[in-house]
């Protein structure tokens, strides 16, 4: 199947979440040192954002996404703007022993093309496949304000929560090394409030930067120099 519309899931595509108190949770990564807020869906997917501390409200920041699947989810979807279309969407599927992350941007209920005005940075630590799991971790630039004169600017508040989606399917890929592959239409789709407060990191923008040359390999170690940097992750 194509990412293709239906009368049921153009409706509920459309739809977000209501104002409510937020469905997400603050949580600690032992394994990266992110402080996140965390949703869990009903399918077991956990969905996670780390913020810097503080944020500018205005003008957009960096953050960091963390998703977390069990091996049966071909492939996850994450709307930045709470909808499947006119936001950042980060699609991301296991691609063997290791995890393929794509940045995309729906203008239409079919198969979104690549949006090149948010970039994500995989990181090696925390982005790993399991027995039962797979994991990515991933610093966006971009993805916390977007738009133009035509469809509106979005900023993210950074203080307050904001509506969030996602999507899934348990048919992987058709190319599950390529990060341009086309995918099928998803199982399911679902919306939440998510507490960007819960995930805020005060070390987070004065921590040291390790860059190599390349855009794709700028990344931040959040836990000692110790540890060393991230490696940008291969296949993104």
């Amino acid at each position: 199947m194509r990412w293709l519309p239906s009368a049921v899931g153009v409706a509920a595509l459309l739809g977000t979440a209501s104002a409510q108190d937020p469905d997400s949770k603050q949580v600690v990564d032992a394994e990266t040192g992110f402080t996140f807020g965390q949703y869990v869906s009903d399918q077991g997917i956990s969905f996670r954002v780390a913020i810097p501390d503080p944020a500018p409200a205005t003008g957009g920041y960096d953050a960091v996404l963390q998703i977390a699947a069990p091996n049966e989810i071909g492939w996850a979807g994450f709307a930045w703007g709470g909808s499947m279309t006119y936001n950042p969407l980060a699609i991301v599927w296991k691609n063997g022993n290791s995890v393929t992350l794509s940045s995309r941007f729906a203008f239409g209920y079919y198969v979104p093309p690549a949006y090149p005005n948010a970039t994500y940075t995989v990181l090696a630590t925390g982005t790993h496949v399991n027995a039962t799991h797979w994991q990515v971790t991933a610093k966006c630039s971009g993805c916390t304000q977007w738009g133009d004169d035509d469809i509106g600017v979005t900023t993210l508040d950074p203080t307050q929560q904001n509506p969030l989606a996602y999507a899934f399917s348990t048919v992987p890929p058709d190319t599950p090394a390529s990060n341009t592959s086309a995918f099928g239409i998803h199982d399911s789709i679902g919306h939440w409030y998510h507490d960007f407060q819960q995930g805020t990191n005060p070390g987070f923008a004065g921590l040291d930067l390790c860059f190599d040359g390349s855009s794709q390999s700028l990344a931040r170690d959040v836990r000692s120099k110790e540890k060393g940097c991230f490696e940008p992750y291969p296949g993104i």
